[in-house]
């Protein structure tokens, strides 16, 4: 009994770290692509400005 309590417990406890995890990698991937964006029209303002 004693020890499936501690089981339940362990189990809470690393379910909000595995969201937390899951989180700043969803996180991390968003940013990682808007920065990437950010590039392409950077290199595109240039390509079109050199095309002008």
């Amino acid at each position: 009994m004693m020890q499936e309590l501690m089981r339940m417990v362990e189990r809470t406890e690393e379910e909000p770290r595995e969201r937390l995890a899951r989180r700043l990698g969803a996180r991390h991937l968003r940013a990682r692509q808007r920065e990437e964006r950010r590039a392409e029209e950077v290199i595109m303002e240039i390509a079109w400005s050199r095309l002008c």
